[in-house]
Formats: structure tokens, sequence, C-alpha cells
């Protein structure tokens, strides 16, 4: 998990939010251009990746194939104040089916059940004081490791600490939201492998290893011509180390 900057408001939500104070979510996204105004502003501010596991979103195609929802990082059900977190942009986020929705994925190794992850699993729950929201994480540094053997993710107790976050709540976030499901775990050591082919093939073709751990993270740590993140982004960063950090200096990475 990434951090995520929040940018302007979506105005087709504002102005649903102000003729309709006590709206709920339901109503709002019945709106075909007013739910992909939101999506489209969420895809934008989360650089394409799904807020907890990074995977790509995939916004819906001709044939209507998606890999998005929108998630709710607090419950929209808690009436407990007159906060309305249906239609916080504060409290919106996108979200992959975490598995859940082989039916409108096109990559069939995306979708398990019941190895579920992300919002699903989070369903209704409250656990704003439990797990780490990516709004109010610093940039730097990344609080997770990332096995390449294996795809397996844990954490940076050492990164945590300076970065002032309380390492108990990150390894709730991969618990919790089972960011170690088998389904991601393979799907990150793909990743992770095909990184390394390259890697791999640069060395053979004579670069020192550290010349070629730049040459990749100048290439692969940075947005596409889209304005999307690399999936699984966190990984390629830990996997690519220093090499990977100078290019987000570089870069001037905030989120």
């Amino acid at each position: 998990m990434k951090r995520i900057i929040k940018t302007e408001e979506p105005a087709l939500l504002i102005s649903y939010r102000t003729n309709n104070p006590n709206g709920r979510w339901q109503g709002c996204k019945n709106n075909q251009n007013r739910r992909e105004q939101i999506q489209q502003y969420l895809l934008n501010d989360q650089g394409g990746l799904c807020a907890y596991c990074e995977v790509d979103l995939k916004m819906a195609n001709a044939q209507g194939v998606a890999d998005f929802r929108v998630e709710h990082f607090h419950p929209k059900s808690d009436i407990s104040t007159d906060h309305n977190w249906h239609l916080d942009w504060q409290n919106l986020l996108a979200c992959c089916h975490g598995g859940s929705r082989p039916d409108v994925v096109d990559e069939a190794e995306r979708a398990s059940s019941p190895d579920h992850s992300c919002d699903v699993p989070k369903a209704d729950h409250d656990w704003d004081e439990l797990i780490l929201n990516p709004l109010q994480l610093a940039a730097s540094p990344c609080l997770f490791r990332y096995s390449r053997a294996t795809g397996a993710v844990s954490v940076d107790d050492d990164n945590c600490e300076t970065a002032g976050v309380d390492s108990t709540k990150a390894q709730n976030n991969i618990d919790y939201l089972r960011l170690d499901a088998n389904r991601l775990k393979r799907l990150r050591k793909a990743e992770l492998d095909r990184v390394n082919e390259q890697l791999r093939q640069l060395v053979q073709n004579g670069i020192t290893l550290e010349a070629a751990r730049d040459k990749l993270a100048r290439a692969l740590i940075k947005k596409d011509v889209n304005g999307h993140w690399p999936r699984f982004f966190s990984a390629l960063r830990h996997y690519l180390g220093a090499a990977a950090e100078q290019q987000l200096v570089t870069i001037g990475y905030l989120g």
C-alpha cells in the first residue's frame, strides 16, 4: 500500500451533495456521468492502482469488463453522527474487486474464490483505528517488504519506526485486508520475476548490476502516459532498492 494524495473534488459530486445533503452512495452513482467522473478522479489520484493491493485498476471497456469499485474507508453505514460518510470525498477510494468477480475481469488469474482481498474482507467494518489509511501515509520510506521468491509481503519494522508508523497497524493491513492472499502473491511474483529477467538480461549484456538497477528504476518507477504507476508499485520499489529511491527523489515523488 502506498500513499494517496487527494486532489480537487469532482464537481458533479459537490453538486449532488449540495442538492442532497443526506443523499446515499447508491443514488449518487446511479447517474452514469456522475459515477464516471468520480471514478476518473479516483483513478487519477491513485495513479491507476488499487488503494490497498496496488494491482492496476481496470475501468469498464466496450464489453463492460472492469475491475474497479468505489470503497468507503469509513463505513458509509455509520449513523452515529450527522456526518454523511456516503458522499465524503476524503472517504472515497478506488479498489479492485479483490478477486471476487470473475465475470468482470479479463485476466483469469486476477479472480479467485474464496481467495479474496482488499475491501471484500473489509466489508462494512470500522477499522479506522486498526489499519493504516493510505491518505495518511508518508511518501517515504516504503513500509513493506516483498519477496521475489514467493511474492509475499511483510512489514518493514525499521521503516515503520523511521516513518513514525505503528507497525502493528501495518501488519493489520496485510492480515485484515488479506494482502498476502495466494492470488496476490502469485501476481506479485510474476511481476517481480519479469523485472528480474530484465535485470538479468542487462547484466548479461555487460552492464553492472548497479547500473542495471538504475536503468530499470528510471524506466519503471514513473507514471506512464496515462498518469498511471506500474502495478505493484511498492513491490517494484522494494525490489529495486536504492535505485528506486533515487529515482523517486529525481521525479519529486510525493505519493
